[in-house]
Formats: structure tokens, C-alpha cells, sequence
């Protein structure tokens, strides 16, 4: 499982960050980034709800 950021979404929130930093940051221009390129199969559940929370829907998850 992959983690992308659509940064035409992403506002910069910070919900991702805060309900996962395992898997997200913000990056230098406050665009969410993930942390990992592979989503370890421990966190692929926390990933697909900290997607389901992103009011802008600029996570995509992709298996």
C-alpha cells in the first residue's frame, strides 16, 4: 500500500499529521508529504482512516 497527496487539495491542515505522524508531515511549502513510500502492514489500517478524515479528500490511498 502507497500514500499520495494530491497538493492541489491539501490546505495544510494538518489532520493527517496530527492523527497519524507516523505516516504524514507537513512539507516546507505546508503541503502534506508521507513519511514512508511503503505503508508497513501494521499501519495500512490507520492509513485508510486518516484518508476517510481529510475533509479535502487529497489523501489516495493506493494498494
Amino acid at each position: 500500500m502507497k500514500i499520495s497527496i494530491d497538493p492541489d487539495l491539501c490546505t495544510g491542515c494538518e489532520d493527517c499529521t496530527e492523527a497519524c505522524p507516523a505516516l504524514f508531515k507537513l512539507g516546507p511549502d505546508w503541503i502534506a508529504e508521507p513519511v514512508v513510500d511503503v505503508v508497513p502492514p501494521e499501519l495500512e489500517a490507520e492509513a485508510v482512516k486518516t484518508a476517510a478524515i481529510c475533509q479535502f479528500e487529497a489523501i489516495e490511498i493506493q494498494e
